[in-house]
């Protein structure tokens, strides 16, 4: 093989797969993103698994490497998967698909829906919880996430108060990809910056591809729906193109 190309064309050098990564590298499956160290704490997110010296990809993308609490750094793959599959500490949208005495069962997108337990609610107790039906909406973040089990999920924050998660009454939910999500989330995308300016409004982005919008009126639900799922192939200018053309349907 010509040590100009490595094999995987003119121009471009591979990365040897014992070498460590960096945040915003294009890694392969089997490629070592970082060697584990005793002082240190890693958060696995999508596309990453762990060996007993390393984190390894299991996936084909760009990496992203972010602070995760004080100490933890969270790795994930970016790429364009489509199906859902549950991370530890994923914020998720989930919809109550079935009610229990002691639980619900959740649909977040995965292949089994998650388990979230009636306890689960900042201060909930036997006597006093929160009443879901089937059709309920919640917002919660993923605690258990085997390949081996089903995943559960919680409605508070780690350190117990609520911070937003619980459940979601009235609003609008829309289906994206999980990549548009994800640049949502990590403000990538300048589309939720530039709807403000237009009306105020409330939105709730889970990392499983699904977001809660809601509004004063049902008009601008709509619109806000529409330009968040057409920015996703926008440029930065294009999308504040899109935003100065809705002025005149808001007003």
């Amino acid at each position: 093989v010509n040590k100009g190309c490595n094999g995987l064309g003119v121009g471009m050098m591979a990365r040897e797969r014992w070498q460590e990564a960096s945040s915003g590298d294009f890694v392969y499956p089997g490629d070592t993103l970082v060697r584990l160290r005793a002082e240190e704490a890693y958060v696995l997110g999508n596309g990453v698994a762990q060996t007993q010296e390393a984190l390894v990809a299991t996936k084909a993308g760009v990496l992203v490497v972010q602070p995760s609490g004080s100490k933890a750094k969270k790795f994930w793959i970016d790429n364009a998967q489509r199906r859902y599959v549950p991370a530890l500490e994923d914020v998720v949208v989930g919809t109550v698909v079935e009610k229990h005495s002691e639980n619900y069962k959740v649909d977040i997108g995965s292949a089994f829906p998650a388990t979230l337990s009636v306890l689960g609610f900042e201060g909930a107790s036997r006597k006093n919880r929160p009443m879901l039906q089937v059709g309920s909406l919640v917002y919660g973040r993923v605690v258990v996430a085997n390949k081996d089990m089903d995943p559960e999920i919680l409605c508070h924050h780690a350190s117990g108060k609520a911070r937003g998660f619980g459940e979601l009454t009235g609003g609008h939910v829309v289906e994206c990809s999980l990549r548009l999500c994800r640049s949502l989330l990590l403000g990538q995308n300048p589309v939720l910056a530039a709807l403000g300016a237009l009306f105020p409004y409330e939105i709730v982005i889970g990392l499983n591809g699904f977001v809660w919008l809601n509004s004063e009126r049902p008009r601008n639900t709509i619109l806000l729906a529409n330009a968040i799922l057409n920015s996703e192939f926008l440029s930065p200018g294009q999308i504040k193109t899109m935003v100065e053309k809705m002025k005149a349907k808001v007003q």
